[in-house]
């Protein structure tokens, strides 16, 4: 144990620290989340969204995951894509019902009108002069071709964007989280200036950590006020009222017999030939959907208190004040009116101290669990399961 001597050692430090003040050991695959802003909708519908939004992005293997730097990679965009690669067993559901109420059908599935199944197609159907005549024959048809899991998986993701309207969606929502997190247990721990663990290596990505921000948010690491901050001594105080392990499964525009499939047979049907995406630029060492977040961590009433034993100039707490908006080390929590809020205060020799407040019943995202695509397909439900007994025994 040692004071960190740069940014990076502080920030594995911080790691270590906070994944073992809510329970889970340096095994576990967790990774902090940063920045932090609480999760404050407009409504019910809105909340969802903020909350969900997590969940679709795909995570890197970093100990610390930093959502403004997540790539791109989005779990129901490239799903989608997969989907659209693989190959479907033939059926008789396009030629039963023409070209003509096909195209129909397609183009009601990207707009939402109607929602993809047998019975569905049937209502819409009969109330269309190009399909009437088919409604009954068609939806038989649909429903034999709906056996096959690509063919079903490939025709339930049609109404979702970017092709569709709707927008991704995984169950429960908001209002549930809400009501367990109020019931979650209370956490905190501290670490003093000469009490850092800042080795990593053990960890589920054998140290790699990478993206995460300096003394305030948006900032560098590297920079000459983050690294006099990060080496000049530092102490954490923190306690949550409330952790939450958050877990979800996706919405009906996912099919995990399909995923698996493809997951499962690399190289070969369902993966259409030649198609990309493929499974190596999915599933391999550069794929795009080697992990997924199962679990998220949300706290409520956060009280972290940072001190720095470092002297700043009046220049230099100038810069610190006027870049607090933009959230300081560690959460990075912006915005006082917001749900949270986030000061820098300086005693007469310049040492600083750092508060990072939430209020009641705001929800805040402080990080998740990372599982390969092997677990997430093969054992999520175990995984989710020893991840909560850490919590509740």
């Amino acid at each position: 144990m040692a004071d960190p001597k740069n940014f990076v050692d502080l920030q594995a430090g911080f790691y270590n620290a906070l994944s073992q003040g809510l329970g889970y050991s340096n095994k576990d695959p967790f990774q902090v989340i940063q920045p932090s802003p609480p999760l404050v909708g407009e409504d019910d519908e809105y909340d969802d969204e903020l909350l969900w939004a997590y969940f679709n992005n795909l995570p890197v293997a970093s100990l610390t995951g930093n959502t403004q730097f997540s790539g791109g990679n989005q779990f129901l965009a490239n799903y989608q894509g997969v989907m659209s690669a693989l190959k479907a067993a033939p059926n008789d559901f396009k030629s039963t019902i023409g070209d003509a109420c096909w195209d129909r059908y397609q183009l009601a599935l990207d707009l939402g009108k109607v929602d993809p199944g047998a019975r569905e197609f049937r209502d819409w159907a009969i109330l269309n002069t190009q399909c009437s005549a088919v409604a009954v024959s068609g939806a038989s048809a649909l429903a034999a071709a709906m056996l096959d899991p690509v063919f079903a998986a490939q025709e339930n993701v049609r109404p979702y964007l970017p092709s569709g309207k709707k927008s991704v969606t995984f169950v429960p929502g908001f209002s549930k989280m809400l009501a367990l997190l109020k019931k979650a247990p209370f956490r905190s721990f501290h670490v003093g200036t000469n009490s850092w663990q800042t080795d990593v290596s053990s960890t589920w990505t054998q140290g790699s950590n990478s993206g995460f921000f300096g003394l305030w948010g948006g900032s560098s690491y590297t920079s000459t006020l983050s690294q006099k901050f990060a080496s000049s001594g530092v102490s954490v105080d923190a306690s949550f009222r409330n952790v939450l392990p958050f877990n979800v499964t996706p919405g009906n525009w996912y099919s995990s017999s399909a995923f698996g499939l493809a997951f499962n047979n690399p190289g070969s049907e369902p993966w259409a030939p030649g198609k990309k995406p493929n499974w190596e630029t999915t599933f391999g060492s550069s794929g795009n959907m080697q992990r997924f977040a199962s679990s998220l961590v949300i706290v409520n009433e956060m009280n972290v208190t940072v001190t720095s034993n470092a002297t700043y100039s009046e220049s230099e707490q100038e810069q610190i004040r006027r870049n607090s908006s933009s959230g300081l080390w560690p959460f990075y929590c912006s915005g006082g009116s917001s749900g949270s809020n986030t000061s820098a205060s300086f005693n007469a020799t310049g040492n600083m101290t750092v508060t990072i407040t939430s209020k009641k019943g705001v929800p805040v995202v402080i990080g998740c669990i990372v599982l390969s695509a092997s677990q997430y397909l093969g054992h999520e439900a175990r995984a989710s399961k020893i991840l909560t007994q850490k919590f509740y025994g």
